[in-house]
């Protein structure tokens, strides 16, 4: 088999779920190569991609094997030596970087595809789209991520995407709060999806004291390995634009994702994900500074279709 590198360095678990069908794509479009990934350890890859079979290897930018330092000097020759040693035949490089580009180059990598040498400001969605429409020379690719997971069947539980990677990201917990109420479904089994910080697990926290009348259970405390295992089967998420939305519309669960302060595009990729922006907004993009102005009753509507 021949040997290809694909480069993805966006560190969340979100961009991670948004490039995954552009590497499946390159696989099936490459079936005579096993595909190394290069990305970052906030992704989770090792753990969101384990059933994964387009990619053969993955390593994590930060994995002693790269021998990355502070020198960007060091870095730039100790990748040299790793593709050399990899005898890889192509590399996909996911952004725009000179950097990246230039260690393919001086690696004598024969086949180099990369969105650009200097940064540029993109639609990421659309440019991702494009861009690898315009490397595979195919224009039926799709930008709708299916992770490669153990089928498991549907029961009633919910996620709650309590997480975010910023304060604005965070619709309020007493929103939170009073759409549990508003739910009001005593059978179902609340999944509280954050982070292992001390911010989300108060948020949790205050959740389930606040309604301990409601099965309400926090996965903060989770690796996500273990957080997929319990969510793959649950039959709605609801909650912040956040890795874990990624996830469950990955998994095929209708998503119902808050967007105040970041660019509707991080839904468009995916038919799972159903956004929700503030009353009397036509679009949302980073520093709208909006989420507060989501309604509990805007989300509850959107939620009513799906339970």
């Amino acid at each position: 088999m021949k040997k290809g590198l694909i480069i993805q360095i966006r560190p969340g678990i979100g961009d991670l779920c948004l490039f995954l069908p552009y590497m499946q794509q390159i696989k099936q479009h490459n079936p005579d190569t096993d595909f190394t990934l290069i990305t970052k350890k906030r992704t989770a890859a090792k753990e969101v991609l384990e059933y994964e079979k387009a990619i053969n290897e993955i390593i994590y930018l930060e994995d002693p094997i790269l021998n990355q330092t502070k020198s960007r000097v060091s870095n730039f020759f100790n990748l040299i030596s790793f593709y050399k040693t990899n005898n890889f035949s192509k590399i996909y490089i996911m952004q725009f970087s000179l950097f990246w580009y230039l260690t393919a180059k001086f690696a004598a990598i024969k086949n180099i595809y990369t969105y650009g040498l200097f940064k540029k400001n993109v639609d990421i969605y659309l440019n991702a789209l494009a861009k690898n429409k315009q490397w595979l020379n195919d224009e039926n690719l799709s930008s709708h991520t299916q992770l490669n997971y153990p089928k498991k069947s549907k029961n009633n539980n919910i996620v709650i995407g309590i997480g975010s990677s910023g304060p604005t990201k965070k619709w309020p917990t007493e929103n939170y709060i009073s759409l549990i109420k508003e739910i009001n479904n005593k059978e179902t089994t609340f999944y509280l999806a954050g982070g292992d910080n001390e911010v989300e697990v108060s948020i949790a926290n205050q959740i389930i004291n606040s309604l301990n009348e409601y099965k309400i259970i926090s996965l903060c405390r989770l690796s996500i390995k273990e957080v997929l295992k319990i969510i793959s089967n649950c039959k709605l998420y609801i909650g912040n634009d956040t890795g874990f939305m990624h996830l469950s519309a990955g998994l095929d669960i209708p998503s119902i994702g808050l967007f105040g302060d970041t660019p509707l595009s991080y839904a468009k990729y995916s038919k799972n994900i159903y956004p929700v922006i503030p009353a009397n907004y036509k679009t949302v993009g980073h520093n709208s500074l909006a989420i507060n102005k989501i309604s509990c009753n805007s989300v509850f509507n959107e939620v009513k279709k799906f339970i």
